[in-house]
This record gives structure tokens, C-alpha cells and sequence, in this order.
């Protein structure tokens, strides 16, 4: 029989560097109740302070992931144990019919068995602290999650000089090793994410990026004759195009019902063929094959066409964005877009988005703004003309009399 603080805990022992590590599990409401956050491996009030702070801002949205999510999961913490006096019950392994154990390999001997714990250690996290707090502020809205288990990493510590800087060594370590997840991780992963779900429902249905898409970086775009654009350039424009101005991050951290999906793939589809239909190089990609390497007639060493740049196609989005924000249409807008000039080398881009001595984009955050000014000053929208006139002249390094920007309309409707 156990004791009331007793925990019997099915696991493996294991190691690594110099650290002897075991894996096993605990149920939450163990977790809420015995685990604490890391302030142990600090003697300072306020670097315990800046812990506590740090942990507050994310618990709250682990706790509602909890909460709301059915198809919740976390990783493994790694949870610093001292103090008690934890046991350790090797498990033998028996020949049976399946295997003879004297032909086991020799690095499970002693690898399976039974972690007690008696109650009077003091157990916190190393790694995922975030989650601890985020489980402890769930389990108070709800007991219904007390008896999901999560796996858990025991690492033993020493509470001495020594032993806190060896933990707390660690702890840095893990930490700084966890960087958060790249933007094309997101878009190929992210089962919540509205956006990374689009994005990979256009790559795979829609004839424009069918095969047509890079997976790589922008920077190897310059090269590649068969894909138009970039997965996580995709990614972007769909951002920008449906961003909100309050609680868009947190909106993407929680998958939506279908219906919200096809809606928001329903529009994504919609722009993608008015930008298509507006832009004949553009409709060349949809309509050919990927082996046609439509791309390299409108990217190369001479620029070629903006919107074959990344850059390009997230200021067209940007423009349209602006334009809709302002009650003008969405179909409108592109109509206009595609009557400015679209080649690099020519003006208003040339020197301002394109280096005709390097032979490459200019990507300077103040040119990507000017040019998005240029465009909508162009299709008639409300920007000041003296003053991007300005910009434009200091940018290209030229004087202002020499800078001749045209409206194509009065006013965008």
C-alpha cells in the first residue's frame, strides 16, 4: 500500500553527458500540486521576479489550449528533483516466447523499472515552466483534466553551489536551445494556424501553385526557373489580406470550425484569380505546366516582373489591403495595380527596389514603404504627392524636379 504522498511511477532510466535522467509520466493534478517553477536555481528576489513574470504571459494561453483544445499535447518537462529519498526498482525481464532475455542487449539492463518518490522532495522545472503554470491555471476552471497525463524527465539536483549552477547551467541550455518554431515550419505543421491551413490547401489544389512553389528561402528564388514564389511569401500575402487589428495573433492559436476555413480558402482562391486575371504573366503560371519554366521569362539577371519578386507581391498585397481598409474593392484595385509599370528596371522601380549594378532587390524597409506609397498614389489613392516625392528623390539619391510621379486615376473607388 502507498503511502499518501507516495508516488509509484512506471519508467526508464537513462543517461547522458554526465546527467542519469528517468522518463515516466504524471497526471496533472500531480503536476499542479508538486511542481514548481524554477525559481530554486536563483538566490536573487528579482531574477525570481523576472521568472515569475515571464511564465505569467504565457500561462494564460496554455491554460485556454488546455481548456478548449480536444486534441491537446505537450512534450516531455524536465522537472529538477532534491531532497526525499527517491528509489529506484529495477525491473527483470523473463524469457518468454518471444525473445530469450539473456539475448537482450546489455543497454536495457537496468533500464526498466519503478520510480518511488516519497512525498518530501521538492520537484520543478527545469523546461516548461510555461506549461506547469499554464496546467495549474486550467485545472482551476476545470477537473476534468486531472487525470490526463503528461510525460516527465527527472533529472536529480543537488542543492549546493555546485549543484544550482549545474542546474542552472542547464536550464540556460535548454532554453536557449528552444527557439521558436521558422515560419515554414509553421505553414507545413500548424494544424491551427487559419493561414498555415490556407496556405497548404492553395499549394495543394490551386493550379497556380501546384508544383510551382518554393519550399527554400527568397534568396534562392533569384535562381530558380521553375517556381513563381515562395511558400511562406504566400504565407504573408494571405496575412496581410486578412489580418485583423485586435486579437489576430491569438485567433490563429485556435483552429476555427470548417465553415470559417472554406470561407477564408474561398476568398484566398478569389484573389488569386483576380490577380491572375489582371496580370497576364501571372495567368501564364496558372495556365502552363511547371516544366513550361514560365518564371525565368519574367525573373532574371535584368529584374523582369515585380510580382516574380517576393517583395513585389507582398506590396501589391499591402496596396490592396489599403484600398479595402478604405472602402474600395478588392477587384477594382488589382484592375488599377495592373496598369502601372511592372518592370524592374523601369521607373519608378529602378534604383528604388532594383540595383541595376548589383542586379538584385533592394529590400530596405524605407523603399519597400516609398514604393507602396508610389503604388497607391498611382491607382489614385490618398497620399501626399510632394511629400513621396520627396522620399522617392532622397531614396534614388536624385533631385526632386527630377522625379515625375503620374496618377493613372483621380480617386480610388
Amino acid at each position: 500500500m502507498t503511502k499518501t504522498n507516495e508516488l509509484l511511477l512506471p519508467a526508464l532510466r537513462a543517461h547522458m553527458g554526465d546527467w542519469v535522467y528517468y522518463v515516466t509520466f504524471l497526471q496533472m493534478e500531480e503536476i499542479a500540486k508538486r511542481v514548481h517553477i524554477a525559481e530554486e536555481i536563483h538566490s536573487s528576489p528579482t531574477l525570481k521576479a523576472m521568472v515569475q513574470q515571464q511564465i505569467a504571459k504565457r500561462a494564460g494561453e496554455i491554460s485556454d489550449y488546455l481548456l478548449n483544445q480536444p486534441q491537446r499535447f505537450f512534450n516531455a518537462l524536465i522537472v529538477g528533483v532534491y531532497g526525499g529519498s527517491p528509489d529506484w526498482y529495477e525491473l527483470a525481464i523473463g524469457t518468454n516466447r518471444h525473445f530469450d532475455a539473456e539475448a537482450l542487449p546489455l543497454y536495457l539492463e537496468g533500464a526498466l523499472g519503478i520510480l518511488r518518490l516519497d512525498g518530501a522532495e521538492t520537484l520543478f522545472a527545469i523546461d516548461g515552466q510555461h506549461r506547469v503554470e499554464g496546467i495549474k491555471k486550467a485545472l482551476a476552471e476545470s477537473e476534468e483534466l486531472n487525470r490526463e497525463e503528461v510525460s516527465v524527465i527527472f533529472v536529480s539536483h543537488r542543492k549546493d553551489a555546485v549543484g544550482i549552477a549545474r542546474t542552472r547551467r542547464l536550464f540556460a541550455t535548454l532554453n536557449r536551445a528552444a527557439k521558436p518554431s521558422s515560419k515554414s515550419e509553421i505553414v507545413a505543421q500548424d494544424e491551427d494556424d487559419i493561414i498555415a491551413i490556407t496556405t497548404r490547401q492553395l499549394v495543394e489544389n490551386h493550379p497556380l501553385f501546384q508544383e510551382k512553389i518554393s519550399l527554400a528561402t527568397t534568396k534562392t528564388l533569384a535562381e530558380d526557373n521553375r517556381n513563381w514564389t515562395t511558400i511562406t511569401t504566400l504565407y504573408d500575402v494571405l496575412d496581410i489580406l486578412f489580418r485583423t487589428e485586435k486579437g489576430w495573433d491569438e485567433f490563429k492559436r485556435h483552429r476555427p470550425a470548417d465553415s470559417t476555413l472554406a470561407e477564408f480558402y474561398a476568398k484566398s482562391e478569389r484573389f488569386w484569380n483576380t490577380l491572375a486575371a489582371a496580370f497576364p504573366p501571372i495567368n501564364e503560371v496558372l495556365a502552363n505546366q511547371p516544366d513550361a519554366h514560365i518564371t525565368k521569362r519574367y525573373r532574371h539577371s535584368n529584374g523582369g516582373h515585380l510580382l516574380f519578386r517576393p517583395l513585389g507581391l507582398l506590396m501589391i498585397a499591402h496596396v490592396v489591403r489599403h484600398a479595402k481598409d478604405s472602402g474600395g474593392c478588392e477587384k477594382e484595385t488589382t484592375r488599377r495595380i495592373s496598369e502601372i509599370p511592372m518592370e524592374l528596371a523601369n521607373t519608378p522601380w529602378a534604383g528604388l527596389l532594383w540595383d541595376e549594378t548589383r542586379q538584385r532587390m533592394i529590400t530596405a524597409q524605407p523603399n519597400r514603404k516609398v514604393a507602396e506609397k508610389i503604388c497607391l498614389y498611382q491607382i489614385g489613392g490618398k497620399v501626399a504627392h510632394e511629400k513621396i516625392q520627396q522620399e522617392y528623390a532622397g531614396l534614388c539619391n536624385i533631385a526632386d524636379t527630377e522625379v515625375e510621379l503620374t496618377r493613372a486615376y483621380t480617386k480610388l473607388t
